[in-house]
């Protein structure tokens, strides 16, 4: 029995380089991207999406970490939160890493996505890129 619990749990492991970033801002997220893909050699591709409702016909592609804005709907008014995007991630891929990167300063809602959400939060700042970057290096190790 062992033999299979170690296969599951190998493959559970296993990193396929995938990184999704889900942020309105366009020239926001192709910075963060270069930036992220000359920070971190594990990184194999990065894609973006400038909605949530995108990212989510892609999780079959089994991304390691998704960056995501909680106000995704400041350009595209139709658009759903980030909130209500990473509940539907996590009731389809629970395991994924979500790092919520945004400039929302609600204590309230910052500790729902950390605790209820086992979410990391990075505020948007002139640190934020280091930050992420630090994070991500961490899921990568």
């Amino acid at each position: 029995m062992s033999f299979w619990k170690d296969l599951f749990k190998s493959k559970e492991q296993e990193k396929t380089g995938l990184v999704f970033i889900v942020e309105d801002n366009k020239p926001y997220a192709e910075t963060l991207k270069v930036f992220l893909s000359a920070e971190v050699p594990a990184i194999k591709e990065i894609k973006t999406f400038p909605v949530g409702e995108t990212c989510l016909l892609e999780l079959k592609k089994n991304p390691d970490i998704i960056i995501i804005d909680y106000f995704l709907d400041s350009k595209y008014f139709d658009a759903e939160t980030g909130l209500e995007i990473i509940k539907q991630i996590r009731a389809e891929k629970p395991e994924v890493n979500i790092i919520v990167l945004s400039s929302q300063e609600n204590i309230d809602v910052v500790l729902e996505m950390v605790k209820k959400y086992n979410c990391s939060y990075v505020q948007k700042d002139g640190d934020a890129f280091e930050k992420v970057g630090e994070i991500v290096t961490e899921i990568f190790k």
